[in-house]
């Protein structure tokens, strides 16, 4: 993509990650009886605007494609000074949701200028055997979304927990050894000057949306 600053993690790093969460997982799960195969698998789903409810209409325009989620169909669009991602294409139109997806209801920005095409733009589909979402519910309750502008890259979500309004980061959900088909993240705070994730817990994941 030719726009746009995209923040990259090592395979390395990330491999590391995804062996923590799985590792972690073990051993909480354990721990709250729900390992192993005690839990339902996570939903997985392809996000589709038709359909889509507008609480509010507005104009605007998209100059690449989402940060949020990279998939074909996805921009990152703006209306005066506020930002949208990620925003889907419709007729004329881009669908923004907001809150849960399963909702599809949000703002629908009315285009001004024609959406970008590649190499400003996504080519490919959604992936459900490799998932990137941009929206995840947790089991215990809490939501996450992606951050599209300062973050540590490790734990791109940003979440917030019934028992922790004040939000915390997450790392992208990792399949589980023991059940595969059941996802979890690696969620706490993080602390920018020490860079390391305080207090982290492993949290299985009930939904995700890409």
């Amino acid at each position: 993509m030719a726009s746009g600053l995209i923040v990259l993690v090592s395979r390395r790093r990330a491999w590391g990650i995804a062996a923590a969460v799985v590792v972690a997982a073990a051993v909480a799960g354990w721990r709250l009886g729900w390992w192993p195969g005690t839990a339902g698998a996570t939903a997985i789903y392809i996000y589709d605007p038709a359909g889509f409810t507008a609480d509010e209409r507005l104009q605007g325009s998209c100059w690449t494609g989402s940060l949020a989620a990279p998939r074909e169909g996805a921009f990152r669009c703006a209306s005066g000074n506020a930002i949208f991602d990620p925003c889907f294409a419709m007729d004329g139109a881009v669908a923004c949701p907001r809150g849960n997806p399963a909702e599809n209801r949000g703002v629908l920005l009315e285009l001004t200028e024609p959406l970008p095409q590649p190499p400003d733009a996504w080519t490919n589909p959604p992936d459900p055997a490799h998932p990137s979402p941009w929206f995840v519910r947790l089991a215990g309750g809490g939501e996450c979304g992606v951050l599209t502008g300062t973050r540590p890259p490790e734990y791109p979500l940003g979440c917030t927990l019934p028992d922790r309004p004040q939000g915390v980061s997450c790392s992208m959900p990792a399949p589980l050894a023991g059940n595969p088909r059941l996802y979890a993240s690696l969620c706490g705070v993080w602390n920018p000057s020490e860079q390391r994730l305080e207090g982290p817990e492993v949290h299985p994941v009930a939904e995700m949306w890409l």
